[in-house]
């Protein structure tokens, strides 16, 4: 419930929001009004340097929109992802996202079980440090319960003992979800028009298959110039990084 009224709240309302015009700094203003009057790879130029030296979920969002005024969908979609990591539930920062994410015509099946993909979902509208907090808050409320017990010796055993445990359990879930997202792996965005993907890291290996701009993959080993990446139908194979950014 709590997934579908989120999703029914991102709507997509315009590549610039009223959000972020509270933003004080004059360079975000400057990269604004470049925005404004349509000079957009001169307002990329200001939002890089702004990211730079302060990241946050406005830059990254109003990034993103500039980049996808210049057409430059792949280079969007990472700055959306990465404005999303920071600001989750945000509906303006979801609902270009998905927008964007409809642009692309290259699609790519996951394959994964259904659970796990709404689960996944679902945890996506948490950070990962409301994920620790939580499992942290649960996790404290049962060692007092058992230090409670213990000081009264009485066993934390019966209703209430397996309520906070299994509070703890529960509470873990998200957290080794989130884990597994961004702390085992590396996703990033194909930002080229087409990527060859080989089976191995180098130019002389045979090509596999290639992949359109825009697109999420995961990242695993790197070796010099190449990573290999993994989509969710479960191919894999090997592509230059420069023809890709990590999240």
């Amino acid at each position: 419930m709590i997934k579908k009224t989120l999703i029914f709240c991102a709507v997509f309302t315009g590549l610039v929001g009223s959000l972020w015009a509270a933003n004080p700094s004059q360079p975000f203003k400057e990269a604004n009004q470049l925005y404004a009057d349509g000079k957009f790879a001169e307002a990329i130029s200001v939002y890089q340097d702004l990211v730079q030296s302060k990241p946050s979920a406005e830059i990254y969002y109003n990034l993103g929109n500039a980049y996808f005024k210049d057409k430059q969908f792949g280079n969007a979609i990472l700055n959306y992802e990465r404005a999303k990591r920071l600001n989750p539930r945000d509906p303006d920062i979801r609902s270009n996202l998905s927008y964007a994410d409809r642009l692309i015509e290259y699609k790519v099946e996951d394959k994964r079980n259904w659970y796990l993909h709404e689960i996944t979902d679902l945890v996506g509208y948490f950070k990962f440090q409301e994920c620790w907090l939580l499992f942290f808050t649960s996790y404290s409320i049962f060692l007092i319960g058992l230090l409670i017990s213990f000081i009264r010796r009485r066993p934390l055993f019966g209703t209430l003992g397996a309520t906070l445990l299994s509070l703890v359990i529960l509470s873990s879930f998200p957290l080794l979800l989130k884990f597994a997202e961004t702390g085992m792996k590396d996703e990033a965005i194909i930002t080229v028009k087409q990527a060859e993907v080989r089976y191995g890291p180098s130019t002389i290996d045979r090509i596999a298959f290639r992949l359109v701009e825009g697109l999420k993959v995961s990242a695993h080993d790197h070796k010099q110039d190449w990573y290999r990446i993994q989509l969710r139908d479960g191919r894999s194979g090997w592509i230059k990084d420069s023809e890709m950014s990590v999240i």
